[in-house]
């Protein structure tokens, strides 16, 4: 399929996906998220304990109709090694409605779909969500920037969701 109807594609995913236009204000979160954390990567910051954050991002993720796939405790991978790591959950979500269509567009997104977010404890307790800059992704994959609307109601609902998890 030609990179042109990737916009198309897009909007259909979108579209299933529920998601909402970011705000000015999310936009400039997620812009000042970037510049401490590298262009590719977004952190948000939580206001929650480890284990509050990844609930309400589970709830979070089932509330906009996303399907979970994975859930998976890295710090229990370490433990069962004898080793140790800080608590570090990624968890692996989409919606195969709107996915699907990308991927048959585009086999190699695959590689990158389902969506992944990481909930990470530091060594001072602080807890963020940690996911990949949608925009940065499909650019790698040829997607131009007639895409760039559905992108940001794309990047917009990752954001909500991290939001909604991190905040009190």
């Amino acid at each position: 399929m030609k990179i042109a109807n990737y916009a198309a594609l897009l909007a259909l995913t979108v579209a299933a996906c529920g998601a909402e236009t970011p705000t000015a204000s999310d936009k400039q979160n997620i812009g000042d998220e970037m510049a401490h954390h590298g262009p590719h990567i977004i952190r948000v910051e939580s206001d929650n304990s480890f284990s509050e954050t990844l609930q309400r991002l589970q709830a979070a993720v089932d509330a906009r109709g996303f399907k979970t796939f994975a859930v998976i405790d890295h710090a229990a991978g370490a433990a069962s090694v004898d080793q140790q790591l800080r608590p570090t959950t990624l968890v692996i979500f989409g919606n195969p409605k709107g996915g699907t269509p990308v991927m048959q567009a585009e086999q190699t997104m695959g590689l990158e779909l389902p969506l992944k977010m990481l909930v990470t404890e530091n060594a001072d307790g602080a807890v963020s969500i940690v996911y990949r800059d949608l925009a940065h992704m499909f650019r790698e994959y040829g997607i131009d920037e007639a895409a760039a609307g559905p992108l940001e109601k794309m990047s917009g609902a990752l954001g909500a969701i991290a939001a909604e998890a991190g905040t009190e």
